[in-house]
């Protein structure tokens, strides 16, 4: 992990000459497979890939092969004939970046998949809270809202134990996943955890994962009373972190 925010702090300090690129990756192809909607992360790939001097071809589910039938073994089949070097992908399946690399000799990255993982999201994460407090270790961060159907949660615990910060989990019982503790993360239900944080991490309501029916929280009202990150509730010096995208006013 450090030696990727090392090489990507070299790469950032090329962002501040007039002419951005590099030649890093001329000559390689770099295939963006987008399964579900995103802004930040399929145009973050995709501009990272330009810069870099590859070889880029997006492809979004909507109006492809997908519609028509095709599985991800045999869009990856298909894409593996391009001879791709990296494959980034992005499905709402957990697993579907293992299924890829089985069927392709491409380097695979996971975009995120279902609310298992978004490991790029937790090394920028990273990358960020050492650029605005100097480093990692010895911190308290916590990560509020919606946990449960978070896979940004889940990469950024990992990432920020490993690096040896503190981790408390903050949000409604229904929105914390059960024995989420054995991850080596604290768990607190009351809004006043993030009161000693010197990071707090806010999560949106992921309701397009929420099962149809299923009441995690009284009303997004109650929710914004009881959790919701305000001015009142933070301390100077404090920071606060968002992946994006926002539910505002929640």
């Amino acid at each position: 992990v450090e030696r990727l925010l090392a090489l990507s702090r070299t790469f950032a300090r090329s962002l501040e000459r007039e002419v951005k690129k590099l030649p890093t990756l001329r000559g390689r192809t770099v295939v963006n497979l987008f399964y579900e909607s995103s802004t930040r992360t399929s145009s973050s790939f995709e501009l990272a890939a330009k810069r870099l001097s590859a070889d880029v071809m997006s492809i979004k589910a909507a109006g492809s092969a997908v519609d028509k039938g095709e599985s991800l073994k045999d869009t990856a089949i298909t894409i593996a004939a391009y001879d791709p070097d990296v494959v980034v992908i992005r499905h709402p399946e957990i697993g579907a970046p293992h299924l890829v690399a089985r069927h392709t000799g491409a380097h695979v990255v996971n975009a995120g998949d279902g609310k298992h993982q978004h490991p790029t999201q937790a090394l920028l994460d990273l990358y960020t809270i050492e650029e605005e407090l100097g480093g990692v270790e010895g911190l308290h961060v916590a990560i509020v809202g919606d946990v449960l159907h978070s896979r940004v949660a889940r990469s950024n615990i990992q990432a920020l134990l490993l690096m040896g910060a503190r981790v408390t989990l903050v949000g409604p019982p229904a929105l914390i996943p059960r024995g989420i503790e054995a991850m080596g993360c604290d768990v607190s239900h009351s809004i006043d955890a993030i009161k000693t944080a010197d990071v707090v991490y806010v999560l949106r309501m992921q309701q397009e994962r929420m099962l149809a029916g299923a009441n995690y929280v009284p009303s997004l009202r109650e929710y914004t009373a009881r959790w919701g990150v305000t001015a009142d509730r933070l301390r100077p010096g404090q920071k606060v972190m968002h992946p994006g995208p926002m539910n505002r006013g929640v």
